[in-house]
């Protein structure tokens, strides 16, 4: 399955949060966010709404205000993240057009059964698991190179792990072809 940009940018984001934030008492701000992992301001705004509403950040107004995380890195559940910026409600675009198969298409089932076995397999890490390398990730941060093409290296850090079967083995296959 592949995620949407919204949500690459929301795990981007609360990754970030974190990091600046977490066991520190700081606070970052959407103009940080936006600087440092360069993704548009506006877009940013759009995330941290929908982060900030689905209760994982919170928001502080003011001169002294800012972005923080509502709860332990530990509490923040990637399957609820991901189901909080994503809709697989209508997993195929089949129902929206004017498919023959549409009343007797047994395939939008499948696809629903995928979508909650992948969200299943989220759920079983926190958001402490992408940050557990956090010197690493906050070197990539400070070195960050300014360059489109080599934008990659802090997501490749982002993985779960080096089994085939998790983000890192998918991104090596798909960048060698193979996905």
């Amino acid at each position: 399955m592949q995620l949407t940009l919204f949500t690459d940018y929301s795990l981007r984001s609360l990754v970030y949060i974190a990091l600046k934030t977490w066991d520190k008492g700081n606070l970052t701000t959407i103009k940080d966010i936006s600087s440092d992992l360069r993704i548009s301001n506006n877009h940013v705004v759009k995330v941290i709404h929908n982060l900030s509403r689905s209760g994982f950040i919170e928001t502080l107004r003011g001169s002294h205000g800012g972005i923080r995380l509502a709860r332990s890195p530990s509490e923040i559940n990637l399957g609820d993240v991901v189901s909080a910026t994503e809709n697989f409600s209508c997993v195929l675009h089949c129902v929206h057009t004017e498919c023959t198969f549409h009343q007797v298409c047994l395939f939008q089932g499948i696809m629903r059964r995928a979508a909650t076995a992948f969200i299943k397999e989220l759920s079983q890490n926190t958001l402490a698991d992408l940050v557990s390398e956090r010197d690493r990730l906050l070197s990539a941060l400070e070195t960050a190179p300014a360059s489109a093409e080599q934008e990659g290296e802090l997501c490749c850090l982002l993985t779960l792990g080096d089994d085939p079967g998790t983000a890192e083995g998918a991104a090596e296959s798909t960048v060698s072809g193979q996905g």
